[in-house]
């Protein structure tokens, strides 16, 4: 059976129990969230998808954590943006990640996004930051809304070592 990258094919939401992430990888889950928000939205949308060859696809918790944040921008945009276009870029490089979601809605003072209130920009940070990524929001009023979001490819490999040698120096002890 011939391999194809996840733009070569049409992408069908999952049957079964398994989520779509599961079984196709998170290159395939943020396109099909592209295509669904493109279709769901009814707005213009301009999106691409440039995944460099050989890039490997994140998995378990730190792929749910970015198709999650992915989600979470590309809702805000629906719920609150009164926009009539969307700009969304997808692009992984060896080690980093950077996804672009860009309106030309109402927009928002910038100080809108540190409000006490504003549980989903604080929780797409936080996400972001456990991750070893970052948030980034650009914002006026009238002017629409830009988030992008960085997020390092190694990270759940970078993270695991230091708990391995955690380990091997209690079973030194």
């Amino acid at each position: 059976m011939a391999s194809h990258p996840p733009s070569a094919h049409p992408i069908a939401p999952p049957t079964g129990h398994l989520s779509l992430l599961a079984q196709q990888g998170m290159w395939a889950a943020l396109a099909w969230q592209v295509q669904d928000f493109t279709e769901r939205s009814g707005l213009r949308c301009v999106a691409s998808i440039d995944i460099d060859p050989g890039v490997g696809a994140p998995q378990g918790a730190h792929a749910d954590a970015i198709c999650g944040i992915f989600q979470e921008m590309l809702t805000n945009v629906a719920r609150h943006a009164q926009a009539t276009e969307v700009l969304i870029r997808v692009c992984a490089k060896p080690g980093d990640l950077t996804l672009l979601v860009k309106d030309n809605g109402r927009g928002a003072p910038p100080s809108a996004f540190e409000r006490f209130d504003a549980h989903g920009v604080a929780g797409m940070r936080a996400c972001a930051g456990q991750h070893g990524g970052w948030l980034q929001i650009r914002s006026e009023p009238g002017q629409g809304t830009q988030l992008i979001l960085s997020m390092p490819l190694d990270h759940a490999v970078l993270n695991a070592m230091p708990v391995v040698a955690e380990r091997r120096q209690e079973k030194a002890a």
